[in-house]
């Protein structure tokens, strides 16, 4: 009787047992990633965890006036320059880029000022030119004014005068030519009527039958010019 040498083919037990290759060496098991990532990750827990000691860096010092550098003649303003440093404290800016933060302000603050300058510059000149033009429509209008210019503008200017100095002080003058009061026509009027009556022979005749010479002043402004001189205790 023949003897059945068929062999049943073993299973291996696990996908770790060890493997032949076709030349009949073994190789290492292989485990499938399923399995393996808990041994990874029990890998990475036994390994050693290392602080690292960080040295600090431009951005964690703070910034103090003395770094920032200034212009030539730029006076430091501690109320709005410790401001300054506090925002850029506040966002940890470095100081080479703080630097360049202020020179770009400086710059846009020369800027402004510059077109300021010329903008008032031009302000100026208009106001100027502006004086000028009314200075010389107010004085047109006197030499065409119907009771003192005209053919009569000439011998009125003696008289004008004359006024001038019955009425107004020197400082009075001043402040009329620095805005044109001088040239204007009711002003110029009022020291023309002032003048005449200086220059006439206006009398008015006291109790004792002595002259006493009208002050042209008191004719033109009348009660109240005595009140102001009462008060100065004039009279």
């Amino acid at each position: 009787m023949t003897e059945d040498t068929t062999t049943t083919p073993t299973e291996p037990n696990s996908q770790t047992d060890t493997q032949q290759n076709s030349d009949g060496q073994q190789t290492q098991p292989v485990t499938p990633a399923l399995f393996n990532e808990g041994q990874q990750q029990q890998t990475q827990s036994q390994e050693p965890s290392q602080q690292q000691t960080q040295e600090p860096t431009q951005t964690d010092i703070l910034l103090k006036a003395e770094d920032i550098k200034l212009p030539e003649g730029y006076e430091y303003d501690k109320t709005l320059g410790d401001s300054f440093l506090g925002i850029l404290n506040e966002a940890k800016i470095g100081k080479d880029t703080a630097q360049k933060l202020f020179d770009l302000y400086q710059a846009q603050n020369v800027k402004m000022l510059e077109a300021l300058k010329v903008a008032d510059a031009e302000r100026t000149k208009k106001f100027e030119a502006d004086m000028a033009q009314e200075k010389e429509n107010w004085l047109k209008q006197c030499q065409a004014d119907k009771e003192f210019g005209g053919q009569q503008w000439e011998a009125a200017q003696a008289v004008i005068d004359r006024g001038c100095k019955q009425l107004a002080t020197p400082e009075a003058v001043q402040l009329m030519q620095a805005y044109n009061l001088n040239t204007h026509p009711e002003i110029v009027r009022m020291f023309y009527r002032a003048g005449k009556l200086t220059g006439e022979d206006n009398s008015q005749v006291s109790g004792n039958g002595s002259a006493k010479q009208t002050d042209p002043a008191m004719i033109m402004f009348g009660e109240s010019l005595k009140e102001y001189h009462k008060r100065r205790g004039e009279i």
